[in-house]
Protein backbone atom coordinates (compact mmCIF):
# COMPACT_ATOMS: atom_id res chain seq x y z
CA UNK A 1 0.00 0.00 0.00
CA UNK A 2 2.65 2.29 1.05
CA UNK A 3 4.65 1.34 -2.35
CA UNK A 4 1.35 2.68 -3.99
CA UNK A 5 0.96 5.55 -2.61
CA UNK A 6 4.81 6.69 -3.58
CA UNK A 7 4.12 5.71 -6.88
CA UNK A 8 0.82 7.82 -7.64
CA UNK A 9 3.01 10.47 -5.40
CA UNK A 10 5.55 10.90 -8.29
CA UNK A 11 3.31 10.54 -10.60
CA UNK A 12 1.20 13.71 -9.82
CA UNK A 13 4.68 15.67 -9.32
CA UNK A 14 5.73 14.86 -12.39
CA UNK A 15 1.99 15.49 -13.76
CA UNK A 16 2.57 18.90 -11.69
CA UNK A 17 6.19 19.73 -13.71
CA UNK A 18 5.00 19.17 -16.68
CA UNK A 19 1.76 20.73 -16.87
CA UNK A 20 3.58 24.18 -14.99
CA UNK A 21 6.11 24.18 -17.82
CA UNK A 22 3.75 24.01 -20.68
CA UNK A 23 1.54 26.81 -18.88
CA UNK A 24 5.15 28.63 -18.77
CA UNK A 25 7.58 28.21 -21.75
CA UNK A 26 7.91 30.75 -24.05
CA UNK A 27 5.11 31.25 -26.99
CA UNK A 28 7.01 31.47 -30.59
CA UNK A 29 5.28 34.62 -32.20
CA UNK A 30 7.78 33.95 -35.71
CA UNK A 31 11.23 32.91 -37.06
CA UNK A 32 13.05 33.85 -40.25
CA UNK A 33 16.00 32.90 -41.86
CA UNK A 34 18.12 33.67 -45.14
CA UNK A 35 21.45 32.29 -47.10
CA UNK A 36 23.07 35.09 -49.64
CA UNK A 37 25.80 33.93 -51.47
CA UNK A 38 25.37 37.17 -53.78
CA UNK A 39 25.15 40.39 -52.49
CA UNK A 40 21.35 40.78 -52.07
CA UNK A 41 19.27 43.89 -50.87
CA UNK A 42 15.76 42.69 -49.23
CA UNK A 43 13.41 43.02 -46.25
CA UNK A 44 12.18 40.34 -44.36
CA UNK A 45 9.38 41.09 -41.77
CA UNK A 46 7.26 39.37 -39.14
CA UNK A 47 4.53 40.84 -37.21
CA UNK A 48 2.68 39.89 -33.98
CA UNK A 49 0.31 41.45 -31.51
CA UNK A 50 1.21 42.12 -27.73
CA UNK A 51 -0.16 43.57 -25.02
CA UNK A 52 2.02 46.44 -22.75
CA UNK A 53 3.79 44.35 -19.99
CA UNK A 54 4.21 41.46 -22.62
CA UNK A 55 8.32 40.39 -22.65
CA UNK A 56 9.56 39.55 -25.72
CA UNK A 57 12.71 37.31 -26.50
CA UNK A 58 14.70 37.71 -29.28
CA UNK A 59 17.49 35.18 -30.69
CA UNK A 60 19.57 35.98 -33.43
CA UNK A 61 22.54 34.43 -35.17
CA UNK A 62 24.31 35.78 -38.24
CA UNK A 63 27.70 34.83 -39.89
CA UNK A 64 28.15 38.09 -42.20
CA UNK A 65 30.48 37.75 -44.55
CA UNK A 66 29.85 41.47 -46.32
CA UNK A 67 26.87 43.82 -46.66
CA UNK A 68 25.07 45.11 -43.83
CA UNK A 69 22.11 43.54 -41.98
CA UNK A 70 19.39 45.87 -39.58
CA UNK A 71 17.18 44.07 -37.47
CA UNK A 72 14.52 46.75 -36.05
CA UNK A 73 11.57 46.01 -34.22
CA UNK A 74 8.64 48.70 -35.13
CA UNK A 75 5.40 49.90 -33.79
CA UNK A 76 2.05 49.93 -36.23
CA UNK A 77 2.87 53.20 -36.82
CA UNK A 78 6.38 52.46 -38.34
CA UNK A 79 8.36 53.86 -35.32
CA UNK A 80 11.23 51.79 -34.33
CA UNK A 81 10.91 50.37 -30.48
CA UNK A 82 14.29 48.30 -30.28
CA UNK A 83 16.77 48.13 -32.42
CA UNK A 84 18.94 45.15 -32.33
CA UNK A 85 22.57 45.05 -31.73
CA UNK A 86 24.41 43.62 -34.25
CA UNK A 87 26.34 40.05 -33.41
CA UNK A 88 27.06 37.35 -34.34
CA UNK A 89 24.88 35.22 -31.76
CA UNK A 90 22.59 37.24 -29.60
CA UNK A 91 19.67 36.75 -27.37
CA UNK A 92 17.90 39.73 -25.98
CA UNK A 93 14.38 40.88 -24.02
CA UNK A 94 12.43 43.89 -24.73
CA UNK A 95 9.32 44.24 -22.56
CA UNK A 96 6.35 46.05 -25.13
CA UNK A 97 5.20 49.64 -23.73
CA UNK A 98 1.68 49.74 -24.85
CA UNK A 99 -0.97 47.61 -26.95
CA UNK A 100 -0.05 47.28 -30.54
CA UNK A 101 1.25 45.41 -33.83
CA UNK A 102 4.69 44.81 -33.30
CA UNK A 103 6.89 44.09 -37.01
CA UNK A 104 10.11 42.71 -37.16
CA UNK A 105 12.46 43.65 -39.79
CA UNK A 106 15.66 42.61 -40.94
CA UNK A 107 16.62 44.76 -43.36
CA UNK A 108 19.98 43.51 -45.81
CA UNK A 109 21.73 46.29 -48.02
CA UNK A 110 24.52 43.97 -50.06
CA UNK A 111 23.95 41.40 -47.62
CA UNK A 112 26.21 37.80 -48.14
CA UNK A 113 26.22 35.50 -45.52
CA UNK A 114 23.41 33.75 -43.10
CA UNK A 115 21.12 34.86 -40.54
CA UNK A 116 18.12 33.05 -38.25
CA UNK A 117 16.00 35.16 -35.93
CA UNK A 118 13.60 33.84 -33.71
CA UNK A 119 10.53 35.33 -31.46
CA UNK A 120 9.35 34.35 -28.08
CA UNK A 121 6.67 35.96 -25.96
CA UNK A 122 7.95 34.97 -22.73
CA UNK A 123 5.94 36.74 -20.48
CA UNK A 124 2.32 38.20 -21.26
CA UNK A 125 0.89 41.07 -19.22
CA UNK A 126 -1.48 40.26 -16.26
CA UNK A 127 -4.98 40.10 -17.04
CA UNK A 128 -7.01 43.41 -15.02
CA UNK A 129 -8.01 42.25 -11.83
CA UNK A 130 -11.51 42.17 -11.22
CA UNK A 131 -13.24 45.07 -10.46
CA UNK A 132 -10.14 47.31 -11.73
CA UNK A 133 -10.26 49.16 -14.91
Amino acid sequence: MKKRVMIIAAMAAVVGVIGLFLLTRPRVLGNMSSRCSEPTTETSDISFSGEAGDRIKFSLESDIVDGELDVVLYDSAGNEAYVLDRAGKLETFFTLERADTYTLAAACSQFVGTYTISVYMVDSAAPPHPGRS
